[in-house]
């Protein structure tokens, strides 16, 4: 019965969040703890989305609540039956996840290097690269797996937990380490 409840006022919470920021409630929507909107870009969630936020609905170790920040000119994506424990997913430019990806604790996914490498350029305040990210159905990112600009990740490849991606993955492949390379099928 508690969980019942807590389940409720999660959800309550979520659809309170998402109205006020003026964002459609996405079909079939399961949140579990706090969700962070941010920006004013493009955000498209598809139907039966599942985000958890707190450790006691998913034991992996997570370490923040779900932020999904867009922004302003820029899209974010989310396809159908995606689910995601405590992702940090920032769209500068443009993200995209397809159907029946799952993001394990604390995946992070960005389009953008959020500052200039140049210190030259931090000081004049310039904008940074970047380059739009692709994740394609069925991907599995694993715990703490972070996505880096320009990225593309090929259907139903498995990228392995502490990764960090920073080129192409085809598709069914196993990819591992830093920075991320396939070490074998999927």
């Amino acid at each position: 019965m508690i969980r019942k409840l807590d389940a409720l006022r999660w959800y309550v919470l979520a659809r309170t969040n998402f109205a006020l920021r003026k964002r459609p409630w996405p079909q079939g929507l399961s949140v579990l703890g706090p969700v962070g909107l941010g920006g004013g870009g493009q955000l498209t969630i598809g139907s039966d989305v599942k985000i958890v936020s707190l450790s006691r609905y998913n034991r992996a170790g997570i370490n923040h609540p779900t932020e999904l920040a867009v922004e302003a000119g820029a899209s974010l994506t989310i396809g159908d039956r995606v689910g995601m424990s405590g992702a940090a997913i920032y769209a500068s430019e443009r993200i995209i996840i397809g159907n029946d990806v799952l993001l394990g604790a604390n995946v992070k996914i960005y389009d953008t290097d959020f500052h200039p490498l140049s210190a030259a350029d931090r000081l004049a305040s310039k904008p940074s690269a970047t380059a739009p990210v692709e994740i394609h159905d069925a991907v599995w990112l694993g715990a703490n797996v972070t996505v880096l600009k320009g990225v593309t990740i090929g259907a139903r490849t498995v990228v392995a937990a502490g990764s960090i991606v920073t080129k192409d993955l085809p598709p069914d492949v196993l990819a591992a380490g830093i920075p991320a390379r396939v070490i074998g099928p999927a």
